[in-house]
Order: structure tokens, then C-alpha cells, then sequence
């Protein structure tokens, strides 16, 4: 196993991390059995989530303990003013679009927003029992700190998971990418709209969109379904029972594959078998086969 040393702490690679392709194969295999895979990538968003904790906990130790708020706040200024753009964000109770949204800029007037929001907690913890200033301020910290967390999370979990469930998906059945089929296509004169991907069938090619939504982003689903258009495929988390998208779905002939509690690999096989030219291989179902035939990918396949 490969130990990667970044200062004094030992970073031990895990069977769910992302950084790495058998990580990767791991959580995808979990997709391909229709389990939630959100509990696959959990334990290395918490460890992220308490990096940040550390940093947040490690500033607040300098600051100067039982000493008046204004000069608290002085320390903290002088904080603020060496950390990096992220946890900088965070000592200011907030997330980068957050700022934006809000016009706080760490170049022009950080310090104004720091003193107005140490005034503020300051007046809104004078008459609270239960909550000092002190406690107060690590909680809003910690806020932004997990909110930045949990966001980025998501944006890399999804992008990265759903490439290489379409990318191995599509290779375990026998396809060849660049010759079978096509990742990622931009939009042009020949494809209308950008999709994950496109398949060389017997009457041209078969768009595919991929989202692990869960029930709650139904606009998602429908927007990709419009995407794809009649003879595309679709693949999804899961949706709702009362969702309408199955129904937009069959109205405009759109293959759906709901990949939670289902076999969406033999769903995706079922539906391409009659439409390709070529011959494919009906992909394994139970685990031990999966994990196999993902381990015979290319670590560049899990990307």
C-alpha cells in the first residue's frame, strides 16, 4: 500500500477514496448492484469535513482566551489577513458564492464584514444562557467550512462517478470507446445538444445522459430527457413514485434506468442488444462477477 506524507500526517489510501481508480472501481460495482452509493463516499467526505474542523479549531487556539471581544476580534483580523482564500472564507461565516452573492470581497472589505459580524453575534449572544460569543463563532465557521465541503463533494462525486459508471458500463459489455462509442460530446453542427455520451447503433446513435439524482430534483431528470430526445437513454439515481418524469419519459419514447434497486448494467444491455450492429456480452449480475470484470478495466477506464 502506498503512504502519501504531507507534513507530519500519514494519508492511507481507502477502498472508497475517489483519488483512486480501485476506489473508484468499488463505488461503481455498488451502482451496478443498485445500492445507495452516497454511503460509498460518506467516510471520505467526513475526513475532508474534519481537515476543515482542524484548520477552524487550530486558528481559534491562537486567538487570546477570557479577553474582551474587541480584542478578540483584533486577533482575528490578524488571522484572517495570513489564511488562505478558503478557510479565510470560513473565519467570515461563509462559502465562496456565498461572498459573491453577498459583494465580500477578501481584497477590498473582508474586515468591514468581520466587524459586523462579530457586532452582530456579540448583540445576538448577550441574553442567551445557552450560547456564548466564543461558541457561537466556531459555529458559524464550521457552518461554512461544511457547506464548501459538502458542495465540492458533490460536484466531484457526481462528475467523477458518473463518467466511469457510462465509461466501465459500456466497456463491460464489449464496447470500445472511440470506436462504439463516444464520452463527453460537445455541441455542433451534428449534435444539437452536449451529452455523456453517444452509441453507434444500426440506425445512427443512441444518446445516453447519466445524473445520480435522488427524489427532489425531478427538473434535472426532465431537462436530460429533453436532452437525449426519442430513442435516448436516460440513467438515474432514483425518483420519486409520483414523479411525472416517467411518464415525460415514455411520452417521448425515452429509455429510463433507475440504477437503485435494480440491475441498471442488464437494464442498459437488455435495451442496446437488438439496436447495435455489434454483438455484446451480457454483463454479470451478482457481485464477485462485477468487482471482476471492473478489475479488468484499465485504471484510465475508471475516469
Amino acid at each position: 500500500m502506498t503512504f502519501i506524507t504531507l507534513g507530519a500526517r500519514i494519508l492511507i489510501p481507502t477502498i472508497y477514496s475517489l483519488d483512486s481508480p480501485d476506489g473508484i472501481r468499488q463505488i461503481v460495482a455498488a451502482l451496478f448492484l443498485g445500492y445507495n452509493y452516497r454511503l460509498y463516499t460518506e467516510g471520505q467526505t467526513r475526513t475532508q469535513l474534519l481537515d476543515a474542523y482542524e484548520r477552524i479549531v487550530a486558528v481559534n487556539r491562537l486567538l487570546p482566551e477570557d479577553s474582551d471581544i474587541d480584542v478578540w476580534a483584533t486577533a482575528l483580523k490578524e488571522q484572517l489577513e495570513h489564511s488562505e482564500k478558503d478557510l479565510a472564507l470560513w473565519l467570515l461565516g461563509l462559502t465562496n458564492k456565498t461572498a459573491q452573492n453577498l459583494g465580500v470581497s477578501l481584497k477590498d472589505n473582508r474586515l468591514e464584514f468581520l466587524t459586523e459580524i462579530v457586532d452582530h453575534i456579540k448583540e445576538t449572544t448577550e441574553n442567551r444562557a445557552d450560547l456564548d460569543f466564543n461558541d457561537a463563532m466556531l459555529m458559524i465557521w464550521a457552518g461554512a467550512a461544511t457547506l464548501t465541503v459538502r458542495g465540492a463533494r458533490k460536484s466531484r462525486v457526481g462528475k467523477t462517478l458518473e463518467k466511469a459508471f457510462v465509461r466501465a458500463g459500456l466497456s463491460i459489455l464489449g464496447l470500445v470507446e472511440d470506436q462504439d462509442f463516444w464520452m463527453n460530446l460537445q455541441r455542433d453542427v451534428e449534435v444539437a445538444r452536449e451529452v455523456d455520451a453517444e452509441i453507434a447503433s444500426r440506425r445512427g446513435r443512441i444518446p445516453i445522459e447519466i445524473g445520480l439524482i435522488e427524489r427532489g430534483n425531478q427538473e434535472v431528470i426532465e431537462d436530460k430527457i429533453n436532452r437525449v430526445g426519442r430513442g435516448g437513454i436516460v440513467i438515474f439515481d432514483r425518483l420519486g413514485p409520483r414523479s411525472s418524469a416517467w411518464q415525460t419519459a415514455r411520452n417521448q419514447q425515452v429509455k429510463f434506468i433507475q440504477i437503485r434497486n435494480n440491475r441498471p448494467l442488464t437494464e442498459l444491455y437488455d435495451y442496446l442488444e437488438p439496436r447495435l450492429e455489434r454483438t455484446l456480452r451480457r454483463p454479470p449480475e451478482d457481485e464477485v462477477g462485477i468487482k471482476e470484470a471492473l478489475f479488468e478495466l484499465s485504471d484510465n477506464q475508471m475516469t
